[in-house]
């Protein structure tokens, strides 16, 4: 048996992500859970940012964002970032989190994350009242020390990463869990 409940804004897990709009000088942190690669090559992955706040208005003038993956670690920085507005306050002063400069463009990482993403806006559009971002991953960051092999960027430590994760719908936080498989080799044990 199941029960419908109709259309309704449910997903997990998701990432608990960090985007900076702006610049060194004045950059703004919005926190989001509605991240997603959406393609390979070229790479790039979309957010979705709702109409009313600050930071759409600021992806659409800048052209670009970095979008920053956080740690149980920060949780209550990144909860902070996405329950306040950039319009009132500087939200790296009072969360206390770190800024660094991009490689590629203006808007700065964010230092206490272990993954950070630099993107240039390609394509935006509004679907009901949000606004969908997708960004070309320009440059990808790696905590060194998250890295089993530093030459890969495939072999990152789960457990050393530690990300927060979002539950939707029950707006919770979470750790990840213990491995349980192997992608694209578990499924090969049903072949004959």
């Amino acid at each position: 048996m199941k029960t419908t409940f109709g259309p309704k804004k449910i997903m997990f897990p998701c990432p608990t992500s960090l985007v900076v709009t702006g610049n060194m000088e004045n950059a703004n942190i919005v926190t989001i859970a509605w991240v997603s690669l959406l393609t390979s090559q070229p790479p790039t992955l979309g957010i979705s940012v709702g109409q009313k706040g600050f930071s759409g208005e600021a992806i659409k003038k800048n052209k670009e964002f970095t979008v920053n993956i956080a740690t149980i670690e920060i949780m209550k920085q990144a909860d902070f970032c996405g329950i306040t507005s950039g319009k009132d306050i500087d939200k790296f002063k009072e969360s206390g989190l770190t800024k660094m400069p991009s490689k590629h463009i203006q808007s700065p990482i964010i230092k206490e994350c272990p993954l950070n993403f630099e993107c240039k806006l390609v394509d935006s559009g509004i679907v009901g009242r949000t606004n969908h971002f997708v960004g070309e991953i320009l440059e990808v960051h790696i905590d060194t020390d998250k890295l089993k092999d530093p030459e890969n960027y495939g072999s990152i430590d789960i457990d050393a990463f530690n990300p927060l994760i979002y539950i939707g719908g029950v707006r919770e936080y979470r750790k990840v869990g213990e491995k349980v498989g192997d992608a694209y080799q578990i499924g090969k044990t049903l072949k004959k």
